[in-house]
């Protein structure tokens, strides 16, 4: 049986890795964008699949989520389930 949703990041340079979070109050949305793999893999499984993933070529390099910030379920596990703030 094939593997459909098995998925191929990029390792990023370790000095290019980054996370940004950011409140967008106008929109009412709380954004994620990492390249970190491991934080990407976690995110999957806590709160889905990203709305976006910024590939070269077939290897994920980035994902992004939105989230608004009405879903305050969603994000409360961000914040105690993903490991946002360890350091590689």
């Amino acid at each position: 049986m094939k593997e459909e949703n098995k998925k191929i990041y990029k390792e990023p340079i370790k000095t290019e890795m980054e996370t940004n979070i950011n409140v967008i109050y106008s929109e009412n949305v709380f954004e994620i964008y990492t390249n970190n793999v491991s934080l990407q893999r976690q995110l999957n499984k806590i709160i889905g699949e990203p709305i976006e993933e910024y590939k070269i070529k077939r290897s994920i390099a980035g994902s992004k989520w939105k989230i608004s910030l009405n879903d305050q379920s969603k994000i409360n596990k961000i914040v105690l389930r993903a490991k946002i703030f360890e350091e590689k």
